[in-house]
């Protein structure tokens, strides 16, 4: 009887999970995309309340004056901020792009060098790998001009609809960020006695908790390749140091693409030129940002959020595989919820069975 009860618990506890994971991989898959937009709100939401509510308790300025002060300023400290750094960045891409018809001809002159070291290797006839690479240049352009300049010219239409509506769901963020302020308190004085919000709140709490952990975690990783990326490109004397350091850092954070994507080829050129100090610089550079975000992140993000990293390691990649790039957050998240949702459901079920126990004994 009693290997039966636990195999009747083994059974009840898998489709339990299965139902948990088909709702959460639902609800990201339908229900998320139309509430992203009050998801943002609320996390602007929680980062201002305890300014709007120094405000409403100490001065008396009404929640949804405070708020939206509090939001203003919030808005323009990172504005500042980005703008600092955003010009920064644009005179060094402006002076990057006055550069670019000598470093095109450096370019070509590298090709031609690889190009002949190619032949020299194959026992091919002088200028047969550069023919080659110039008829493919020449298609891909003429491809470029055919294909892509009027398809964009065509839907330009459709990308200014676009960056309205994009405008507009920023506009429904940020009122919904100041209602949110204004309502949740009164909210939360209404309904927290109640099961449903108890059970809603401690699955969010831990949430919430648990995406502060993983976005600190990793902009806390991306600055570190950075900050490795702008040493490096320092070390070989590049001006675009800061630009192209940022750059590929947030080409790190893509699991996709990677700063392999620039490094690596980055690093054969230059061994190509001759020039082995850069080289060496460069593949340096790309592996120990390897090494930081492949040892780091399932161990930094896991112990931040409260999950294994081998298991942390797993639901990114699955939910690179189901979500796309996007997964690679959703997934820690959607474990984190799996795991919350499961632990709320035991509290309530031991809590159940306590309270039979106790009423048997009576």
């Amino acid at each position: 009887m009693e290997i039966w009860d636990t195999m009747n618990d083994r059974v009840k506890f898998f489709i339990k999970g299965i139902i948990i994971i088909l709702g959460v991989y639902l609800g990201f898959r339908f229900i998320l995309p139309l509430i992203l937009p009050f998801i943002f709100a609320y996390f602007l939401a929680w980062i201002v309340r305890p300014v709007t509510e120094f405000l409403y308790k100490k001065i008396k300025i009404p929640r949804i004056i405070g708020g939206s002060i509090s939001l203003i300023l919030l808005l323009s400290i990172i504005g500042t901020g980005l703008f600092y750094l955003g010009n920064m960045l644009i005179k060094q891409a402006l002076n990057f792009a006055r550069n670019i018809p000598v470093y095109l001809n450096v370019l070509a002159g590298r090709l031609d060098s690889i190009c002949s070291s190619c032949d020299e290797l194959l026992g091919l006839a002088a200028g047969s790998v550069r023919a080659i690479m110039d008829e493919n240049m020449l298609s891909m352009v003429n491809k470029v001009k055919t294909d892509m300049v009027p398809g964009l010219t065509a839907k330009t239409l459709y990308y200014m609809v676009k960056f309205i509506g994009f405008i507009g769901i920023l506009l429904i963020i940020f009122i919904s960020a100041v209602l949110i302020v204004k309502e949740v308190p009164e909210l939360k004085t209404k309904y927290k006695n109640t099961e449903v919000y108890n059970d809603f709140n401690k699955v969010f709490s831990k949430l919430a908790e648990a995406g502060m952990a993983y976005f600190r975690s990793q902009l806390l990783i991306m600055a570190m390749v950075a900050i490795i990326c702008v040493i490096g490109l320092v070390l070989i004397k590049n001006q675009y140091a800061l630009l192209l350091g940022l750059g590929i850092a947030l080409l790190d954070a893509l699991p996709v693409i990677g700063s392999g994507m620039i490094l690596i080829p980055w690093s054969i050129m230059m061994l190509f030129d001759g020039n082995i100090y850069a080289a060496a610089i460069l593949i340096t550079t790309y592996l120990i940002c390897q090494i930081i975000r492949e040892v780091l992140e399932p161990k930094l993000i896991g112990n931040r959020i409260g999950v294994k990293p081998l298991y942390t390691l797993i639901s990114m990649y699955m939910g690179l595989k189901l979500f796309g790039v996007a997964g690679f957050i959703l997934g820690p998240v959607a474990l984190i919820i799996i795991i919350t949702i499961v632990k709320v459901i035991d509290d309530k079920e031991t809590r159940a069975y306590t309270l039979d126990k106790g009423t048997e004994l009576e």
